[in-house]
């Protein structure tokens, strides 16, 4: 069901600088978008941060879901709060990075007993060149608890590090190793 036009703190996104273009498409939801209320793909919150692509007369640009992604952002009723903080960006030399669900640790610091648990990627890349920001640096960790005895229960820390990401409408997670940091200022 269409949401009827009210008072909101969210945005709709398109694919282009027109209220006419597509709404942007959500890869992993694999369903065309729609303006409906409980469609999150092609629409983004107040509280979320993103990092600035373009800007084009009163449309502004993010990058989101690992394309450029356009809001009506007027010079005399902005829609948007500049802000400063820490981003990502795929290494010099890698045409992507993969974005992850979970900080999973790596297989070789799961001790013997606790299965490992597979680190696999979401459908999501953030391509050379695109920006997001970070949240934390975490290491991979994993709570093993399959009884509810607590003298079972482990929980494994990895090596391997990670950044918490805005991506989307979601929080993600990319190898540190696989990625630059930079600072952005408003």
């Amino acid at each position: 069901v269409p949401c009827p036009a009210h008072g909101s703190g969210e945005v709709r996104l398109y694919s282009d600088h027109d209220v006419n273009a597509p709404l942007i498409k959500d890869i992993g939801l694999g369903t065309a978008p729609t303006d409906g209320v409980n469609d999150l793909s092609s629409r983004v919150s107040t509280g979320q941060q993103y990092v600035v692509a373009d800007r084009w007369g009163d449309w502004t640009a993010i990058w989101y879901l690992g394309q450029k992604a356009w809001f009506l952002n007027p010079h005399r009723e902005a829609t948007a709060v500049p802000a400063s903080g820490v981003t990502i960006t795929p290494k010099a030399g890698l045409a992507s990075v993969p974005v992850y669900g979970r900080a999973y640790p790596e297989k070789e610091a799961y001790p013997a007993g606790v299965p490992a648990q597979s680190v696999v990627p979401l459908p999501y890349t953030i391509p050379a060149g695109q920006k997001y920001v970070v949240g934390d640096r975490v290491p991979g960790e994993y709570y093993y608890a399959v009884t509810f005895t607590e003298d079972s229960h482990r929980v494994i820390t990895g090596k391997d590090l990670y950044y918490e990401i805005q991506y989307g409408h979601r929080v993600g997670f990319v190898r540190a190793a696989d990625v630059d940091l930079a600072a952005a200022r408003r």
